[in-house]
C-alpha cells in the first residue's frame, strides 16, 4: 500500500510543472521567435503559476522594464560629450528617448486595460503595437549614426512581439 501511495505523491507532485510547461509553450505559440518567448516568461518566477492573462502580464512588464532601461540608456547616451560634439546625433537620441517614454506609457495602459480584464478589447494589443512603431520609430532616427543601441532596441521589440503574440492567444 505504501508504495502505491508514494508513487501517487510522485505523480501528483509533477503534474502542475508539466501544466505550467504547457501553459507556458502555449502562451507562445504565435510567436515569431517562440524559444526567445518561452525563455523570456520562464526567467520570471511568477510564470511557474501564472495562467495565459497572468503571462500576457509578464510580457508586458518585460517589455516595460526593457523599455524604461533603454530609455534611461539612450538618455545618458544623449549627455555624453560625444553625442554632444554632433548635434544631429543627440537629436537623434532625445527623438529616440521620447519615443521610448511613449512606448513604455503605452504598455502601462495595456497592462491597465489588461488588469481590468478587457483582454478582448482591442486597446490591449494596440497599445503594445504602437510601443513597437515607437522602438522601429527610434531605430530609423538613427539609422547611420554611429550610437550603438541597435541590439538592445531588437530586443525590445521582441520583448513587445511576444507580448502582442500572447495576447492575440489570449483574445483568440
Amino acid at each position: 500500500m505504501k508504495p502505491f501511495f508514494l508513487l501517487s505523491i510522485i505523480c501528483i507532485s509533477l503534474v502542475p510543472r508539466q501544466i505550467v510547461a504547457d501553459v507556458v509553450e502555449h502562451a507562445c505559440q504565435l510567436s515569431k521567435d517562440k524559444d526567445f518567448c518561452v525563455s523570456s516568461l520562464r526567467s520570471d518566477p511568477a510564470s511557474q503559476h501564472a495562467d495565459l492573462r497572468g503571462l500576457a502580464s509578464i510580457a508586458i512588464k518585460l517589455a516595460h522594464k526593457n523599455a524604461t532601461d533603454l530609455m534611461d540608456q539612450i538618455a545618458g547616451l544623449a549627455n555624453n560629450e560625444t553625442a554632444n560634439a554632433d548635434p544631429a546625433a543627440q537629436q537623434g537620441l532625445f527623438d529616440c528617448s521620447d519615443n521610448y517614454l511613449d512606448a513604455a506609457e503605452q504598455l502601462e495602459n495595456s497592462l491597465g486595460a489588461l488588469s481590468r480584464n478587457s483582454a478582448h478589447d482591442v486597446d490591449v494589443g494596440n497599445w503594445v503595437k504602437a510601443a513597437v512603431a515607437d522602438a522601429k520609430s527610434c531605430e530609423d532616427g538613427l539609422q547611420g549614426m554611429k550610437i550603438e543601441v541597435a541590439h538592445q532596441n531588437r530586443v525590445f521589440i521582441a520583448l513587445a512581439k511576444n507580448a502582442y503574440a500572447i495576447i492575440q492567444v489570449l483574445t483568440g
